[in-house]
């Protein structure tokens, strides 16, 4: 028993890594693009909905710059969790609320010791739709024998934050992906 917790420990420190390279991987990113950019978790760990906050000088209106509130997500799965449950996704009032602009989501691989980085960049807006349309196919797009636990987390196959949906089979039906024609 000692060392099931452990493990499990174990896995939320790799997993707090993996967050961690994505994140940083992000500032890193927004600073090459002239934005001042600073992770929110280096004050508040795991500060709820905001990853990075970012500022650039309005050169128009010196005082109020712009700003940027992003939500990070870094796996190296190609489902990557959302911060979502399956019922909170079918619940747009929820999704409205509980959603932050925009969303920066990374996919990491490593080869060789080497990293390398896919970067998806949805608004908020593309976010609700996609978690919305998403796992309403999941529920009620297949020929399951037994419903799908609804409390299960959410996620978002690499697949559909390429634009991609997927097609119908024996099993399931086509999944239209609202985010088509994105990459």
């Amino acid at each position: 028993m000692n060392n099931n917790i452990q493990v499990n420990k174990s896995d939320q420190a790799e997993k707090a890594r993996i967050g961690a390279v994505g994140e940083n991987q992000v500032v890193s990113m927004l600073l090459q693009q002239g934005w001042d950019a600073f992770n929110a978790n280096a004050n508040i760990k795991n500060y709820k909905s905001i990853d990075i906050v970012c500022i650039k000088p309005n050169p128009d209106i010196p005082c109020k710059p712009q700003l940027a509130l992003i939500q990070v997500k870094t796996c190296f799965q190609k489902n990557i969790p959302i911060g979502f449950t399956i019922e909170q996704c079918l619940e747009d009032d929820y999704l409205e609320k509980h959603v932050m602009d925009p969303y920066v989501f990374v996919y990491a691989s490593k080869s060789n010791g080497a990293w390398s980085f896919r970067y998806f960049i949805i608004s908020r807006q593309q976010f609700i739709k996609l978690a919305r349309a998403g796992h309403d196919w999941y529920v009620n797009g297949y020929k399951r024998e037994k419903p799908v636990s609804q409390k299960s987390p959410a996620g978002f196959n690499l697949t559909w934050l390429k634009g991609e949906g997927e097609d119908a089979n024996n099993h399931r039906i086509a999944f239209q992906n609202p985010l088509k024609g994105v990459n």
